[in-house]
Formats: structure tokens, C-alpha cells, sequence
């Protein structure tokens, strides 16, 4: 049983006619294309290698519009290619832990009973712990580099959506249209990943726009603690951590600009979710 074709056109004319989703779409095209085009639009080695000393903490000039850094590395070429950093692996970690969560959601909703009852307490047992907390103990223990973060954040995410998507699965076990395929004796997983999930994609859709958000935030306060990337990978949060110390001595410029560039991105992420959210209410 499938989304009516009249809903789902219902639900992309509500998106289409949303200033907000259109704001928030284009700041995220536009971090995406500078992600992926990155290397060619940079006007200067992000690496800044070799360093250029005598350049170092030089403030925004036509040379350098974003200034450069306290190695003379230049901070715009450094920004637009720390785009391709947090949005690859907040993806991947989002994806992960979408396919993850939607498949134990699917299980526990449509086992129900004593299999619902102890699964359910091990999922809020893990909710109930910081996912913040959470990454920098796992990190700790596997060291700081990308796949660690992406596996984490992934396995973190997978008890939140787990439980949007039980509590979907619930309502439609009730239904007609299930009650009949299992009349039919039709397989479990059949009813589980033909019967009821294209009827609570919509769920799974909102979630993962949502969770992208978090996980965007979640990848940069774990650079910027020291949980994320190597040292010399062009990464936002950990451009603010490396130069937050500047501050005092009248450098703004090598923090405020990544500051920037997480917040346009963090804010267009969110912006988009909520409108994808209202349009499937």
C-alpha cells in the first residue's frame, strides 16, 4: 500500500510555495556546490602548504577578503573547502543512522509485545545520555578520525529514530490493510518493507532532515573539543578551536567567519526541515 500520488503532489506544492524552504534549500545548494567544487574555487591552498609566516594573521584585504590565519593560511580558502568536511560526514552519519533506526523501528514496531517492551528500555536507556557525551567517549576510545565520527553519530542517531519510527509503525499495524496481508500469511519482512514502510516514509523523511541538523552541529562541537579530524583537515569547528585564543588580542577574524559559515549552514538545515516537516503534517 503506497502514498496516494495526489498526496504526494499535495505535499511538494506546499514545499514549492514556502519562502522559507526556498531560503534554506539555496544556503545549503550553495555549501554543497562549494563541498564538492571546493578544490577549484578556492583561491588559495586550504592546506597552506608550506606555511606562509610571513603572511600570518593578516586581516581581510582584496589579496585575502577573509584574511589569513596564524600560519598565513588563507581563511576563505579554508572555509569553502571545510564545507566538504562536515557536510560528508554529517551525510554519512545521518544515512547511517537513518537506515539503521528506520529498520529496528520497523522490528520493534511490528513485533510488539515483550520484544517492544525490552527493546523500548534499551533505546531510552541510550536516549537518555547526551549524544554529545556519548561521541566523546566512543571517540576516546577509537581515536579522533572521520570514519570513527561518521560510525558514531550514526549508531547515536539510531535509537532517536528507531522510536519516531515505532511510534509510526504502531498506528499502522492497526490497520485494514495489515490485518489483511497477514490474513495472506504474506511474509514479515514483506508487510514490514513493502506494506508498512512506504506509509511511514513520510516519518522517516521529516526525521532524517531533521537529524542531518544535528549531526552538521554534533561533527563541529566534536572538532572543536578535540573528538573530530586530524589537525591539518580544513574543518570549521576545529578552525574556531585552533583560533578562539586569538580573540583577546584583536584577531576576529580567523573565528568569526567559520563561526559564520556554521551558523548559515546550521540554520538553512533547520529551515528546510521544519518546512518539509509542515508540509507532511
Amino acid at each position: 500500500m503506497t502514498v496516494p500520488i495526489a498526496s504526494r503532489s499535495q505535499r511538494w506544492r506546499v514545499l514549492r510555495g514556502s519562502a522559507t524552504f526556498w531560503v534554506g534549500a539555496t544556503i545549503v545548494v550553495i555549501w554543497v556546490v562549494f563541498a564538492i567544487f571546493g578544490d577549484f574555487i578556492t583561491p588559495f591552498d586550504p592546506l597552506g602548504t608550506p606555511a606562509d609566516v610571513l603572511n600570518r594573521l593578516e586581516q581581510p584585504s582584496g589579496d585575502h577578503p577573509l584574511g589569513t590565519d596564524e600560519l598565513g593560511r588563507d581563511v576563505l580558502s579554508r572555509v569553502l573547502a571545510g564545507a566538504r568536511q562536515v557536510m560528508t560526514v554529517a551525510l554519512a552519519a545521518t544515512v547511517l543512522g537513518t537506515i539503521f533506526g528506520t529498520a529496528l523501528g520497523l522490528l520493534v514496531g511490528y513485533a510488539g509485545g515483550i520484544v517492544d517492551d525490552i527493546l523500548s528500555r534499551i533505546l531510552d536507556a541510550f536516549l537518555s545520555i547526551p549524544l554529545v557525551i556519548t561521541g566523546m567517549l566512543a571517540l576516546t576510545a577509537l581515536g579522533p578520525n572521520t570514519f570513527g565520527v561518521i560510525v558514531v553519530i550514526g549508531l547515536v542517531f539510531t535509537p532517536i529514530i528507531a522510536k519516531t519510527v515505532r511510534a509510526a509503525v504502531l498506528s499502522e499495524r492497526q490497520l485494514d490493510y495489515v490485518t489483511a496481508a497477514q490474513l495472506r500469511r504474506d511474509n514479515s519482512l514483506y508487510v514490514l518493507f513493502v506494506e508498512i514502510l512506504p506509509n511511514v516514509a513520510n516519518v522517516i523523511i521529516v526525521e532524517f532532515t531533521v537529524r542531518l541538523g544535528y549531526a552538521i552541529f554534533t561533527v563541529l562541537a566534536l572538532s572543536f573539543l578535540g573528538f573530530g579530524v586530524e589537525p591539518s583537515i580544513p574543518d570549521w569547528g576545529l578552525m574556531i578551536a585552533q583560533h578562539y585564543g586569538f580573540l583577546t588580542g584583536g584577531f576576529w577574524w580567523p573565528v568569526l567567519f567559520p563561526a559564520v559559515a556554521i551558523a548559515s549552514l546550521v540554520v538553512a538545515v533547520n529551515l528546510v526541515a521544519d518546512s518539509v516537516s509542515q508540509a507532511f503534517e
